[in-house]
């Protein structure tokens, strides 16, 4: 039994307390049952999309409250039970458990982190895995124009795997100045308000006049959604990468059947890429970070002591022009 691997009756956490409202929190935290790895934080990343619809209430699926949040954290192995499936003790592991302090997970739950690999950089890379699943879905290949509606952590990540994969203009779409600025920061050739007067003429000028190829949701509302399906080329791909809680009105006839269009969704890892899992994705990000291809911190906006998690969470959801990636540091606990 290395290492630390008894009870604890309190252990720090972030918690959802009522809608729009998180705090700071502890709760006991269980000894390890056989065959589990204790993790200590290091940094945990607020995840935009999903945590912020359900701390909003506003997911497809009901939220309730209280209720802890995150999925994504980078952690050292503290202890384990057994063998520690292979792990040693103070490794840097990746995994998807939340805003908390400690954890006691399954091995088969964590990833390896590369030596080198900065571990903020590395807390990007679950993120940085859905917006893959965007670019694989529609097939990105060297030169085609990709646009990406919806300048979001998402999205702007879409925009540097689309440029990385070899798109060519890819373009980033948003009315708020500071994503834009974030999305060519990351490599987009060009960034454009929705908003502004010639906005479709400007992207169809930038794709020689035929529109997008790849023209790709990040945007997650309802309202965007047909937008893409008016300027995409002919047999272009329409791509959902989004999560769209919502129905959607389109014309079937005048832009997609008569357009030649494919539409694509993407909530999981793209069949046609097997064996590029969910998992073999992230190892393979991982691996592109170490070796300087893929880099994410141009989109990270603040990095916190996890106590102020409170206030970015409020303003994630008030403010959403001041804070894009955040992730939070649990240094000292």
């Amino acid at each position: 039994m290395p290492g630390e691997t008894g009870a604890r009756e309190a252990n720090a956490y972030l918690r959802v307390r009522e809608k729009n409202v998180v705090d700071c929190s502890s709760r006991p935290l269980a000894a390890l049952q056989p065959g589990e790895i204790r993790l200590r934080a290091e940094y945990t990343m607020v995840s935009p999309g999903t945590e912020l619809h359900h701390i909003a209430g506003t997911h497809t699926k009901p939220s309730t409250y209280p209720r802890a949040t995150g999925y994504i954290a980078v952690s050292r192995v503290e202890g384990f039970e057994g063998d520690g499936g292979g792990f040693a003790l103070g490794q840097r592991v990746l995994g998807g458990w939340g805003h908390s302090a400690r954890s006691n997970v399954a091995p088969a739950q964590v990833l390896p982190i590369p030596e080198g690999v900065d571990p903020v950089d590395a807390c990007c890379v679950i993120l940085l895995g859905i917006s893959l699943r965007g670019v694989r879905a529609g097939q990105v290949r060297l030169g085609d124009s990709v646009a990406v509606f919806g300048l979001g952590l998402i999205g702007a990540y879409a925009c540097h795997l689309a440029k990385v994969a070899g798109g060519h203009p890819v373009i980033g779409i948003d009315p708020m100045p500071r994503r834009r600025e974030i999305a060519l920061a990351l490599g987009a050739d060009a960034a454009l308000d929705p908003t502004a007067a010639g906005f479709k003429n400007r992207l169809a000028e930038l794709t020689c006049g035929e529109g997008p190829f790849v023209a790709m949701d990040a945007t997650g509302t309802t309202r965007v959604m047909p937008t893409l399906f008016e300027v995409a080329a002919e047999f272009g791909r329409v791509v959902v990468l989004g999560g769209v809680h919502g129905q959607v009105p389109l014309d079937l006839y005048t832009r997609f059947q008569k357009s030649n269009l494919t539409m694509v969704g993407c909530g999981d890892a793209y069949p046609a890429d097997h064996p590029f899992t969910v998992r073999r994705n992230h190892e393979v990000l991982l691996r592109m970070i170490a070796s300087g291809q893929v880099k994410p911190r141009p989109a990270v906006t603040h990095v916190a002591p996890w106590r102020q998690g409170p206030e970015l969470y409020r303003m994630l959801l008030e403010e959403k022009d001041k804070a894009l990636g955040v992730a939070f540091d649990w240094s000292g606990e």
